[in-house]
């Protein structure tokens, strides 16, 4: 799935959050992307705090047609379509945002974790955004699947406890381990020095013999560096289009949970 970040104040995610917005409204909107994706939300002057799923996008002029679902009237969304214009009928795009979908964060994320020095003015690709993902074990060896946050971790956990209870297995977990997975992201960021001894060595191989004695010995820092910037960038849209992100993960840091009285209760220290 593609993802895109966007900037959104605190006021609209909130709303978002609330399931009182269904629609993100904009000036703009991705194109050649498949629906549905994921939208990464920079909450201004805060950080990365959650995301949705846009399942399609509508565009119109018809501003009425927003007025509900946005929570925005007919008068602001003309002011916006129409900023810094002379025409009152500039059409607007309609995220539409996927019921359910939302997800808020266990904790903000600044906008360097993308791979960005500042967010956008309102809206960028990026790639799969995975620092919020955890998981949970019953013995803080095995993990599982990934979640989007604590809350849904802690959920599928207490089901799984409650199967166990129901069906009267012995052994059944007394605590709950909630991890944060990070993720492994594969990169080009230190190839430079392989592909430069790559083109010498295809150059012995070739038979240029003593007149590659010298060839790219001459490379400085700052242009090694540069062509690795251009590799990962290439490489990192290569793995995005054929879905090549990797499924697995290592857990540094967790939270422990102990199943008391039916419910997961946190403990007070931390790892």
């Amino acid at each position: 799935m593609k993802t895109v970040l966007i900037s959104i104040k605190k006021q609209w995610w909130e709303k978002i959050l609330s399931g009182e917005k269904e629609i993100e409204i904009r000036k703009s909107a991705p194109k050649d992307i498949e629906f549905p994706f994921k939208v990464v939300c920079y909450q201004s002057g805060k950080g990365i705090v959650g995301h949705f799923v846009c399942e399609c996008i509508t565009k119109s002029n018809l501003y009425q047609y927003f007025e509900s679902r946005s929570c925005l009237t007919v008068e602001e969304l003309s002011r916006y379509a129409n900023l810094n214009t002379t025409r009152k009928d500039q059409c607007l795009f309609a995220w539409i945002i996927k019921k359910g979908s939302t997800v808020a964060y266990d904790r903000v994320f600044d906008v360097k974790t993308v791979g960005m020095n500042r967010p956008p003015q309102s809206w960028c690709y990026i790639s799969d955004f995975t620092g919020n993902y955890v998981s949970y074990s019953f013995d803080n060896e095995s993990y599982g699947s990934t979640y989007n946050n604590t809350e849904e971790a802690l959920k599928e956990a207490l089901e799984e406890i409650q199967s166990f209870e129901k069906y009267d297995y012995d052994n059944v977990p007394k605590k709950v381990y909630i991890g944060e997975c990070e993720m492994f992201k594969p990169n080009l960021s230190s190839s430079g020095w392989d592909v430069i001894e790559a083109a010498i060595c295809q150059a012995d191989d070739e038979g240029f013999g003593e007149w590659d004695e010298d060839y790219l010995s001459d490379v400085t820092k700052e242009q090694r560096e540069e062509l690795e910037g251009e590799l990962d960038a290439v490489f990192q849209k290569w793995i995005t289009r054929h879905g090549f992100e990797a499924g697995f993960y290592k857990v540094n840091c967790y939270d422990t949970y102990n199943y008391v009285n039916g419910k997961l209760e946190k403990e007070n220290t931390e790892q």
